[in-house]
This record gives C-alpha cells, sequence and structure tokens, in this order.
C-alpha cells in the first residue's frame, strides 16, 4: 500500500503512531560527507597540537566561550568549556556572559543562542554547513495551516526546528523533558484544546505512550511527521542484535530512534525487564551509565555520544547500537574550522529582532520547565 503521506505531514497522533514506519523520513536536503579531519586519527599530531594550543589562547584572549554537542567530534569536545545536549548547552549559554559564544553543534542552536544572548554577545558557528535533517522537516506553512485550523490550538515544537517555527510555537521541549512539557500543557489547558507535537514522530509517540501511562487520551494530539535521519535508521534489529550478542547488557535507547515503539513493546510484553532497557535524552545517558551496576551498556544514539559516556565511565564496556549512526552534519565542525572561527571571528549568527523576540517565550517555557 502507497501512502499519502510525508515528512512534515501532520495527522492525529493515533493514525500517525499507526502508519510512522510505513513512511519516508529520509532527509529532504543533501548530507555533507564527513570531512576526513573529523575523526582525530586522521589529523598529524604537530597540526592537531598547534590547533590545541591556538584555540586555548584564542579562547582566552577573546573571551570566548566554546560550547559543543556531545555528537560533535572528540577533538573538539576535549578543547570546548561546556559539552552537553541541546538543552544543557542553552541553559549554560544563556547563563554566560563572555563576549564571544562558539557553539560547534548545528545551526538550530547556534540560532536559539542568539536568541537568548546578552547585548554585548556575538554567536559564532565554525561551519555554516552543519545543518539538521530534523529541523528541514518542519514545514512552517504546514504549521501556520493547521494553527488557522485550530485557532485554540497549542503548539509544542521539539528544539530541534529553526527560530521561524519556534517563532510558530508556545512551547519548545527538549528530548530531556519532552514528556515534562507535555504534561504541562496538558495540566495547563483546557481539555478541549488540540495540541500539535513537532517535528519529530519518534518522540511524539514516545510523548504519547508517557501521556497515556498518565490516563490521558490521545484524541487531543496531533503529530509531525518527522525524523533525525540518523536515529531513525537505527531499528529494531540492530538493538536486538546486540541483546543477543550481550546478554547482560542493560540497553539505553534515545527517544528519537526508530526502533523506540518496539524497544517499548519488549517493555510492555515482558520480553525485556524495565530495569535492563531504558529511554534517556543524550545527557540522561551519561547520568544513567554512571548509576547502574551492569557493566555493559548497549547505546542507541548517535555514536559520539559515546564519548563522554565513556570518560564518566572509562571501567564499562558500551556498545554502539549501530556503529554507522553518524550525524554528518554534526561531524562538520573540525578542528580546523573551529580554530579558524576563533582566530577570524566567524560566522556571525544574526536573528530577526522580532523572530526573536517570538522565539524566546516558548524557549524560556522549555528553560523553566526541567
Amino acid at each position: 500500500m502507497v501512502l499519502d503521506v510525508e515528512a512534515g505531514d501532520i495527522l492525529p497522533a493515533k493514525e500517525a503512531i499507526e502508519i510512522m514506519d510505513q513512511v519516508d523520513l529520509g532527509p529532504n536536503i543533501d548530507v555533507p560527507p564527513i570531512p576526513k579531519e573529523a575523526f582525530s586519527e586522521n589529523i598529524p599530531e604537530d597540526e592537531k597540537e598547534f590547533y590545541r594550543n591556538e584555540i586555548k589562547r584564542l579562547k582566552e584572549e577573546r573571551n570566548a566561550l566554546v560550547l559543543s554537542h556531545n555528537y560533535v567530534p572528540s577533538d573538539i569536545q576535549e578543547l570546548s568549556d561546556v559539552v552537553g545536549d541541546s538543552l544543557f548547552l542553552a541553559q549554560q549559554g544563556a547563563d554566560s556572559d563572555a563576549d564571544y559564544l562558539i557553539e560547534a553543534t548545528v545551526l538550530f542552536m547556534n540560532q536559539m543562542l542568539a536568541a537568548l544572548k546578552k547585548p554585548h554577545q556575538t554567536v559564532l558557528a565554525p561551519d555554516l554547513g552543519a545543518l539538521c535533517s530534523l529541523a528541514a522537516h518542519a514545514d512552517v506553512s504546514k504549521i501556520k495551516k493547521w494553527k488557522e485550523q485550530h485557532t485554540n490550538g497549542v503548539v509544542i515544537s521539539y528544539v530541534n526546528t529553526y527560530l521561524e517555527v519556534k517563532a510558530e510555537s508556545d512551547f519548545c521541549c527538549a528530548s530531556a523533558n519532552a514528556g515534562k512539557v507535555t504534561l504541562h500543557v496538558l495540566k495547563n489547558t483546557n481539555p478541549e484544546q488540540p495540541i500539535l507535537f513537532l517535528p519529530d514522530v519518534f518522540l511524539g509517540f514516545y510523548a504519547a505512550k508517557l501521556l497515556e501511562s498518565e490516563g490521558h487520551s490521545l484524541d487531543r494530539l496531533h503529530l509531525m511527521m518527522g525524523a533525525c535521519h540518523v536515529h531513525e535508521r537505527i531499528r529494531p534489529h540492530h538493538v536486538m542484535e546486540q541483546q543477543n550478542s550481550y546478554p547482560n547488557a542493560i540497553t539505553v535507547v534515545h527517544p528519537e530512534c526508530g526502533c523506540t515503539s518496539a524497544c517499548m513493546r519488549q517493555v510492555n510484553e515482558g520480553v525485556v525487564p524495565e530495569d535492563l532497557l531504558q529511554f534517556r535524552s543524550t545527557q540522561g545517558m551519561i547520568k544513567l551509565v554512571s548509576e547502574v551496576p551492569q557493566n555493559e551498556v548497549i547505546v542507541a544514539t548517535e555514536v559520539g555520544n559515546l564519548h563522554p559516556m565513556s570518560k564518566a565511565v572509562p571501567e564499562k564496556t558500551l556498545i554502539p547500537a549501530s556503529k554507522e549512526a553518524l550525524c554528518s552534519y554534526m561531524k562538520q565542525n573540525t578542528l580546523k574550522n573551529l580554530y579558524e572561527c576563533l582566530r577570524d571571528l566567524k560566522y556571525e549568527i544574526n536573528v530577526d529582532a522580532e523572530l526573536a523576540k517570538r522565539a524566546r517565550i516558548p524557549i524560556e517555557r522549555m528553560l523553566e520547565i526541567v
């Protein structure tokens, strides 16, 4: 059966959940090749040493704060002042008084920081090619049309969206607080008000199941058909193969993954005990592996997150559910362009003042609900 549904479409939650594994949620923008210098072994030691020394020197000279996401190359993480997921970086960036905020991430995060920055601050990005396939699925025109059809509706947008989408939203959320934000909206709005959760349908499914567990109907909820092309390709067979190879391991899954529904069924049907299969945000995974007694951990997310996880628990064995889970956009950030960003103060991220004013409202609400 050919479905007349595509990425960016908005459907009632029950319908979206029923067909989400059948819709093509691949990227609708070009996925760039990963630069060879994104991998530490491809950079000569003397060149790495030069970049390290210069980046440290320039950070001090410029009064710059370098923030990086868990998915960027490990060399950048090691030189960053702050490493974390989107929620943590937004919190830390908003609290900083540094003159320059350099964020080695993908551009929707730089935009968010530019909307939150103080008047004296400048936000820079090492590479303008660091886009996001999930953010590209969030079609502003379809959101506006939904709002016209549901004049009293509430829009919750995942942080993985560009500022134009956030400006059309009532709340933002990160994977770390998606359930909390959705529950907050349910408890503080009229039961007749429809809710749109966008753009990640797998995270939307995860939030929907949390709502059901709290006794709420899904009839109010609408979901956008969107996905991260990296997480979406982590399928149930990847997880099951590793579980068969490591029967004593605990599995931790990012709720953006294409294996989310199957993994939740494993728990619900008693195939895997709940204490051996957990769902966590990028940052939440690091906390989890530090707390659990298991020495083997299967990790279903982008493989870059294994670096900060291994630093937290160097004695444990971390097994990627899929070694192919590499975000080409995050890997556009390299030591070379981070150095050039600090040296030349490029690329500055500016956002429209009115757009930033509107977007700050849902972003600040997200930062309050943690």
